[in-house]
C-alpha cells in the first residue's frame, strides 16, 4: 500500500475510513463489491461498526477520495487499484508498506512505520550524499559504497516530523510509539550527562522553551537527545507512475 495514503489519512484524519477501506481490498479481491445492506451488515459486525450511517459515511467519503467507485447499472462497488488512486491523488512516492490481516487495522502504528522508516531511509542518503552529517554534537559518517544503513540507527526528531508532515508534535509521538509498540521500527532513547549547574541550566531552557529536554534519568538530570531509529521492516517499492 503506497505510503502517502497513510499519511494522507493522518493529514485529513480518515484513519478509520482507510481501515474499512483496507479490509474491502484484503477481502474482495476480485476487486467489486456490492455494498447493500445484507453485505454491510456482515461487514458492520466483523469490523464492530454500531452505525449503519457510520458505514454510509465511510463510502462517501471512500467515493470522493477516487478508492471506490460505483456502478449504477451493475450496482458494484469497484475498488480501485493503488496505482489508479496513486495517479488520481498525484502521489509519486514509490515507496508502499505490506498490508496483511494482522495490520490492517492498525493504521496508528503503520503510519508511525511509514514516516520514521520513510526519515530513517532519507537520513542515511544525505549521510551517503554528503559523506559525514552532525547533528547536535554527533558525527554520522558513510564509510564505504557496500555500508548498509539499513541496520543503522538514525535520529529523527518529532519535531522535525511535525514539521514536514504538518502534524503536531504530540501526534508525532503518538505515532512513533505505536510504531515501536507494535514491533515496526527499533528505537532508542539517547541521553547526555549534564556538566554544569541544574537550576541554572534548567531556568536558561525556560528561557529558551527547551525546558523538556532535561529529564530525570538513572538517578540523575540529564539532556534528552533526539531518539534514533531504525524499522524492522521492508518497504515495497511500486512502478513509477506514467506521465
Amino acid at each position: 500500500m503506497p505510503i502517502e495514503m497513510f499519511i494522507d489519512a493522518q493529514k485529513f484524519g480518515y484513519q478509520k475510513d482507510l481501515n474499512f477501506f483496507l479490509f474491502l481490498k484484503l477481502t474482495f479481491t476480485e476487486g467489486k463489491v456490492k455494498l447493500d445492506s445484507k453485505g454491510l451488515l456482515i461487514i458492520e459486525f466483523l469490523l464492530q461498526i454500531k452505525c449503519r450511517k457510520t458505514s454510509l459515511r465511510y463510502i462517501h467519503l471512500l467515493q470522493e477520495l477516487n478508492f471506490l467507485t460505483y456502478n449504477e447499472r451493475t450496482s458494484y462497488y469497484t475498488i480501485n487499484s493503488f496505482d489508479k488512486i496513486r495517479q488520481f491523488h498525484g502521489w509519486e512516492v514509490r515507496l508502499a508498506f505490506p498490508i496483511d490481516y494482522n495490520t490492517y487495522n492498525k493504521i496508528q502504528a503503520v503510519t508511525g512505520a511509514v514516516i520514521y522508516g520513510y526519515l530513517h531511509k532519507d537520513f542515511w542518503r544525505k549521510v551517503k550524499r554528503k559523506k559525514s552529517v552532525q547533528i547536535k554534537g554527533c558525527t554520522y559518517n558513510f564509510p564505504s559504497p557496500t555500508f548498509n544503513y539499513k541496520k543503522k540507527l538514525a535520529p529523527v526528531s518529532v519535531i522535525g516530523v511535525s514539521k514536514i508532515f504538518k502534524i503536531s508534535i504530540a501526534t508525532a509521538s503518538r505515532l512513533k510509539t505505536a510504531a515501536y509498540k507494535e514491533g515496526f521500527v527499533k528505537l532508542k532513547k539517547n541521553f547526555e550527562d549534564i556538566n554544569m549547574d541544574i537550576p541554572l541550566l534548567m531556568s536558561i531552557h525556560k528561557y529558551n522553551d527547551l525546558n523538556d529536554n532535561i529529564v530525570y534519568h538513572k538517578d540523575d538530570y540529564r539532556m534528552q537527545l533526539i531518539d534514533t531509529v531504525y524499522p524492522l521492516f521492508y518497504f515495497i517499492k511500486r512502478t513509477n507512475l506514467k506521465t
